[in-house]
């Protein structure tokens, strides 16, 4: 019983050191992204004293690929993706292509990363 007790800090020592993660554990902390192609966009900053949000519009040239970040995604509307930004902030993004193709993508996404 001594020789087994002499043992168990040492591989506590190892499973606190992500020695006994499994490889699902691993691939749930891998952040997941998928690429798309986003034009302007609304960034929220929050509300005024009058509960109206506060709304920044961007206007940009021409369109720009992008890797986001799935988990950072709120909401997918035909026309924006809503995502967490910095200090609280939201982005509504609009995006090239269909609902239809972007819900395919994110749930290929999903089926990947199991």
């Amino acid at each position: 019983m001594k020789d087994f007790l002499k043992y168990v800090p040492m591989a506590i020592a190892v499973c606190f050191l992500g020695g006994c993660e499994t490889q699902a554990k691993k691939d749930m902390n891998t952040p997941t992204f998928i690429e798309i192609t986003v034009q302007n966009h609304l960034v929220s900053h929050g509300f005024d004293e009058n509960n109206q949000e506060i709304i920044e519009t961007v206007a940009v040239e021409r369109p720009t690929k992008k890797l986001l970040r799935v988990d950072r995604i709120q909401s997918v509307s035909e026309k924006y993706i809503l995502t967490s930004y910095g200090y609280g902030r939201l982005v509504y993004w609009e995006y090239e292509g269909s609902y239809e193709e972007l819900k395919a993508l994110l749930r290929q996404r999903r089926k990947g990363s199991k």
